[in-house]
């Protein structure tokens, strides 16, 4: 961490504690909606709140010359504050407003990563991005390693107190907003910067290099399956542990081993970047031996597997996206739009699969279904490990160092 400057250390803190809370609470969100309707709402939910998010995001491009981005943080994280605060007070008739509070959720998580994520470009080293995003990978993860535990053992105790699994779940969710309320104010004052110089046409009049459409293709390719694969992978783990601790247990053991990969991976890669393929195939993988093995066995391997080699894929992913934007010699505030164009191929891609689940699971038993989903995925992430050898190689290097100011 002393090699990062004062600004990238404050954002990788700022992330951790997110990834902190959401470890602490997204997939008992998930487990949540599922035990009060079925597998399709819980999707539907999460096809409701990554649209509106695709949504706010793609605003962003507006919102930021008039606002600031720490501003847009703050909020992003108060709304989601309010989300868990309206969990708590709603409980059971939760699923009755399942539609409004997927879309407040997204608006809160919308403007939050739009704004992240330019801070991360202004202010991360252009000449060391793998260390930056292998160190804050890392971080988030060693944060999150105890909340999904702890989440679960928050649920069990409380039930057990007051002899009610609704109690449990809502104790753990006014916790949350308590957190997501001191978080708000941890964000602090970021440094400022200028303001985009944006337009919405340079996302149609921008001549796009082979680079940054191969940029496109990978994070199109991410989407297909990392949002759809954590809803339905919470629900697996749900159905096979039965029990809110063991879940939160598996999950933890993911996060302690995602630690782990993403410092390895940072001087890894930062050596030699084809270990990404180190990511790829065990991802791949895991995903094949989960789908196998529906047991206790199987979702221990896919939790080790995952935990351990996804941080070499997705470590060297952002890498490339942040080092093909470098490489338009340009101010960053001229490149929003390139922020804006690699979320709107991520959203897309997530909405699209999304879509694609809920209405596969109309045909047929639902849990039946979700298991035979996980088989088509495992081609994924190969996808991606082969674009982004492509993105490696010396013709398109070169490429992309001759793109002159302004194209």
């Amino acid at each position: 961490m002393t090699s990062l400057n004062q600004q990238e250390r404050h954002l990788i803190a700022i992330q951790g504690l997110d990834f902190f809370v959401t470890g602490l609470s997204w997939i008992f969100v998930t487990v949540f909606l599922f035990a009060h309707s079925d597998l399709r709402t819980t999707v539907l939910f999460q096809l409701w709140n990554y649209t509106s998010t695709l949504l706010f995001f793609e605003l962003s491009g507006w919102s930021l010359r008039k606002f600031s981005s720490a501003a847009h943080m703050k909020v992003g994280v108060a709304v989601g504050a309010l989300f868990y605060f309206l969990l708590f007070v709603l409980k059971g008739q939760t699923v009755t407003y399942l539609v409004p509070l997927a879309i407040l959720n997204g608006f809160g998580s919308g403007i939050y990563w739009a704004a992240y994520n330019l801070n991360q470009y202004a202010f991360s080293n252009e000449t060391s991005r793998e260390k930056y995003f292998g160190l804050s990978g890392a971080v988030a993860s060693f944060l999150s390693a105890a909340a999904p535990f702890l989440g679960g053992l928050i649920i069990a105790v409380a039930a057990r107190i007051t002899h009610g699994v609704m109690a449990g779940y809502a104790t753990l969710f006014f916790i949350v907003f308590v957190l997501l309320g001191y978080m708000a104010f941890f964000i602090g004052k970021l440094p400022g910067h200028e303001m985009p110089e944006f337009s919405y046409r340079h996302m149609f009049t921008r001549h796009r290099s082979r680079g940054w459409t191969l940029v496109l293709w990978q994070h199109a390719l991410l989407g297909m399956y990392d949002v759809a694969l954590g809803t339905v992978t919470g629900i697996l783990f749900y159905l096979i542990l039965k029990s809110e601790v063991w879940i939160g247990a598996a999950q933890a053991v993911g996060y302690i081993l995602g630690t782990i990969g993403g410092v390895v991976c940072a001087k890894l890669l930062a050596k030699h970047h084809e270990y990404f393929w180190v990511g790829a195939v065990g991802l791949s993988a895991s995903l094949l031996l989960f789908a196998l093995w529906q047991t206790p066995i199987g979702l221990g391997i896919f939790v080790v597997v995952s935990g351990f080699t996804n941080p070499f894929l997705t470590t060297w992913t952002f890498s490339v996206w942040f080092q093909t934007m470098d490489a338009v010699r340009d101010h960053f505030t001229t490149k929003y739009h390139m922020l804006l164009e690699r979320d709107f191929a991520l959203g897309i891609s997530r909405i699209a699969s999304l879509a694609f689940l809920y209405v596969f699971l109309a045909y047929g038993n639902q849990e039946t279904l979700a298991k035979d989903w996980l088989y088509m995925l495992p081609v994924l992430p190969l996808g991606i490990g082969l674009l982004l050898h492509l993105s490696g190689r010396p013709s398109v290097i070169l490429a992309e160092s001759e793109i002159p100011h302004g194209a």
